[in-house]
């Protein structure tokens, strides 16, 4: 272990807890029966709110940083804040962005309920009525929607696995995900079909920019590449080895079926 910390290749919080949060909604919606939506809803509200939080976190230790605030006061201004505050109001203050677009109001609804679920305390079973009325994909959506807005806010593009794909392929294991870019999403694409500028750098910066900032950008993007691509992207005999994307990246006989 190094005087900085410990530090590892391929493990981001806020990506890990973003894709738990997109594969739980997944297998809430395919559950055939109470107790087994009640534990993959619980488990999607939970992860959801640990994505959020842990990007507020980051963005909010990036912008104190930049002002010298020593790492002490930082973790301190972290720790004692609400995640309802920090998302109320941290989007304005570290990246000068509203919230208005991702229905914020229905977000913190959702966040609200993921409190009563961790910290239940109720006497009677209100609390499962609630769960029973509540669609994940809403949740999910609102949750991507608040992701393309700071992302927005901070002047970059939103990352590909805002849509909930992911790739798979790493350490000679088909089906462990890996995190890796942007560019490597345009190429993904190109091989499910898509003909979309990828090996030419402004070209493929200029599409990027057009199709991966805002929620306007996002909204069509899921609406044509994500419903129109294949579960996973056809392996390419050149490189066998290469990473592949996967919108079902937890299904291990989905993967290794092709």
């Amino acid at each position: 272990m190094s005087s900085d910390g410990v530090w590892r290749w391929n493990v981001d919080d806020v990506w890990q807890s973003f894709s738990s949060m997109f594969q739980e909604m997944f297998h809430a919606n395919e559950a055939t029966n109470d107790i087994v939506r009640y534990h993959h809803l619980t488990a999607c509200l939970l992860f959801g709110g640990c994505s959020i939080e842990s990007f507020m976190n980051a963005s909010m230790r990036k912008y104190l940083k930049a002002s010298d605030v020593p790492e002490n006061e930082i973790f301190k201004r972290l720790r004692n804040t609400t995640l309802r505050k920090k998302i109320e109001s941290w989007p304005a203050e570290a990246f000068g962005v509203s919230l208005e677009r991702c229905d914020v109001d229905v977000l913190l609804d959702f966040l609200d309920l993921r409190n009563e679920v961790t910290h239940r305390k109720r006497l009677d079973h209100s609390l499962y009525k609630e769960l029973d009325e509540t669609p994940p994909t809403h949740f999910v959506e609102a949750v991507q929607k608040a992701f393309v807005l700071f992302y927005q806010g901070q002047g970059v593009t939103f990352p590909y696995w805002i849509l909930g794909w992911n790739f798979v392929g790493m350490n000679g294991d088909d089906t462990h995900p890996c995190l890796i870019n942007n560019q490597q999403f345009q190429h993904a694409l190109n091989h499910m079909g898509f003909r979309i500028p990828a090996w030419e750098y402004e070209s493929a910066r200029a599409w990027q920019e057009k199709n991966m900032r805002g929620i306007d950008a996002f909204i069509e993007l899921k609406k044509y590449y994500y419903l129109n691509a294949p579960d996973i992207e056809p392996r390419d005999q050149r490189y066998p080895m290469a990473p592949r994307l996967c919108k079902r990246w937890w299904d291990k006989k989905l993967i290794l079926g092709t």
